[in-house]
């Protein structure tokens, strides 16, 4: 999905280069759960190979490593691959990363056990693209786990901002659905993993949390992402009016305690054919 046919921020690996730091202490956390979720359904036998497309900064990845897996880390922003490594050397873990386009997958077919991919396949400016080249380099009877984002009304960070938003500024503009909000559906999820040729389809949903010790810690870490950035530049001279509202609204909720904001995911796990 693009904007008149320019990708979207979060779809611009450069942009991510900027915010390695704040989404690893932000927005990993919330995503690491489902990453867990999705690997206990990948039911991986000791020293399997596995490759973690669209790694970010590598929760998923050093999760696998720790648990003993062979892992291939593969991510478009050089930042995240470089803070992949720098987190795997000072965990003592051994897992290697790549910087690559996971549309355009640099490895033979069937060199993996399993892949997975958490929140990346489904962000890519062609998501089939991305699974089909999963499908394509793990060995006959892998499995593939992806996770995305189901029931957006449920995302609770985003109808908070959202909410600040049209407080402080009144009706926003219509906008494009946000790339990773296209296979909310689970129709429309699974229907990524047929076209690939996988079998065995199986969805499910899981709720996520994001923790964060006060409002105001979250406020001057809302823009962990190149999409979340880019939505509050937008505001223009109103931005830290909308988030002094974003605060103050969560506040009113949770005082001055830590706070807790959940949303919906699918795990999708499926296998290729024998």
């Amino acid at each position: 999905m693009t904007i008149d046919g320019a990708p979207q921020p979060d779809q611009q690996p450069h942009l991510w280069d900027r915010h390695v730091s704040l989404y690893e202490e932000v927005f990993e956390p919330v995503t690491l759960g489902l990453a867990k979720m999705a690997i206990e359904a990948l039911s991986l036998k000791p020293g399997a190979s596995v490759i973690d497309s669209g790694a970010g900064a590598g929760g998923a990845a050093l999760e696998l490593a720790r648990r003993g897996a062979r892992v291939t880390a593969i991510d478009a922003s050089a930042g995240m691959v470089a803070r992949i490594m720098e987190r795997a050397a000072e965990e003592g873990l051994q897992l290697e990363a790549l910087v690559m386009d996971g549309q355009y997958l640099a490895f033979a077919d069937a060199s993996f056990d399993a892949a997975i991919s958490v929140f990346g396949v489904i962000l890519y400016p062609t998501a089939e693209a991305g699974i089909a080249e999963l499908k394509r380099v793990i060995k006959p009877g892998g499995r593939v786990a992806l996770i995305t984002w189901t029931e957006p009304q449920a995302y609770e960070l985003a109808s908070e901002l959202r909410a600040a938003a049209v407080s402080v500024i009144g009706e926003l503009p219509a906008g494009e659905l946000p790339a990773q909000l296209r296979f909310t559906g689970c129709d429309r999820f699974k229907a990524i993993f047929e076209a690939a040729g996988l079998c065995g389809i199986e969805i499910s949903t899981a709720t996520a949390s994001l923790m964060a010790p006060s409002a105001q810690w979250l406020a001057e870490r809302v823009a962990f992402a190149p999409g979340m950035a880019a939505m509050l530049d937008n505001f223009g001279r109103r931005k830290s009016e909308v988030l002094a509202e974003f605060r103050k609204r969560l506040e009113k909720r949770f005082g001055l305690a830590q706070i807790e904001l959940q949303a919906k995911a699918f795990i999708g796990v499926a296998q290729k054919p024998v």
